[in-house]
């Protein structure tokens, strides 16, 4: 009971949020050219924001190398099957891109890091987001390379590796990587105002979703989604749990691998979506349900973990 209402605590205020947003687009006080307006800024300046803050506070001094290796090669490994086998399953192109990043891009940071606190404690949120760091820079590289070459139509080669180099997210993440090995200093004035400004992309980021939401494009695409929920929160889950037990991972290394494959698909994927052309409906009602079911699977695998004696 206690894990269902940690889930609950955390995704209730996202969805009311998405709740605000959605009533102010039936009611008219944002459009739909509103919207993608909006989300144009937030892919350029507010998730670029909170990617840097969130990676340049990490305290280095809890890296633990296994763990971290384990998140960047798994991640990895989960993108190439996805590149693999999405496209023979899905037969509309436009959609696999979509559904690439769905599985792949994970909310470790708004959904995982209560789970971890809750289960282990706040010492370890400082090598959980060496994780996000890490990882982030693969899921960024090949969510963009899955958009961009499964757009409507075919994409050369160059192209996708230019918007690759440019894409915001990525560039942050790097930069953010950079200057926290290499300790450069950012001023606190501006370091600040950096701070400020993350703190606006998430709940912009869950408006925005909430406003685009469709119950009609849920029926549309009800095969599809019903497929990434079981992958993203069942299917990857029990592998990467399954793996890293044999490997001899137990107690918080467990939490932390839960976390970064069980998690619900990353709020952010929408805004990038929808900001590189691609099917963002679908990729909003991924969003949604995997965050739904979410409240349920975390409460069945931490249950699972526990009986297991893995915690």
């Amino acid at each position: 009971m206690e894990m269902i209402l940690l889930a609950l605590g955390v995704v209730v205020p996202l969805f009311i949020i998405m709740a605000v947003g959605y009533t102010a687009r039936r009611v008219g006080i944002i459009s739909d050219s509103g919207v993608g307006t909006v989300n144009k800024l937030l892919f350029w300046v507010f998730l670029p924001c909170i990617m840097f803050s969130s990676i340049y506070t990490t305290d280095i001094s809890d890296i633990d190398v296994r763990v971290v290796l384990f998140a960047v090669v798994g991640t990895v490994a989960v993108s190439v099957a996805s590149f693999v086998f999405v496209p023979f399953f899905e037969k509309k192109r436009e959609r696999r891109g979509v559904l690439i990043q769905g599985i792949i891009r994970g909310n470790e940071v708004y959904f995982g890091f209560p789970v971890i606190s809750a289960l282990i404690g706040d010492k370890y949120l400082g090598i959980a987001a060496i994780i996000v760091a890490a990882t982030s820079i693969m899921y960024n590289i090949f969510s963009v390379i899955a958009l961009e070459y499964y757009k409507g139509k075919v994409t050369s080669k160059g192209r996708i590796a230019l918007n690759v180099i440019k894409n915001p997210l990525l560039v942050s993440t790097l930069i953010a990587i950079a200057f926290l090995f290499l300790h450069v200093p950012v001023p606190d004035m501006i370091f600040s105002a950096i701070s400020s400004m993350s703190k606006v992309a998430t709940p912009l980021a869950l408006f925005l979703l909430g406003a685009s939401f469709s119950f009609k494009a849920s029926r549309d695409c009800i095969g599809e989604v019903s497929a990434l929920v079981v992958i993203k929160l069942a299917v990857l889950p029990a592998i990467a749990i399954g793996v890293s037990t044999l490997l001899g991972f137990r107690n918080f290394e467990i939490v932390l691998l839960f976390v970064t494959f069980g998690v619900p698909t990353a709020v952010a994927s929408y805004s990038l979506a929808r900001e590189l052309e691609s099917d963002y409906v679908l990729a909003g009602q991924i969003v949604v349900f995997t965050s739904v079911f979410a409240i349920l699977s975390t409460f069945l695998w931490t249950l699972a973990i526990q009986m297991m004696g893995l915690i």
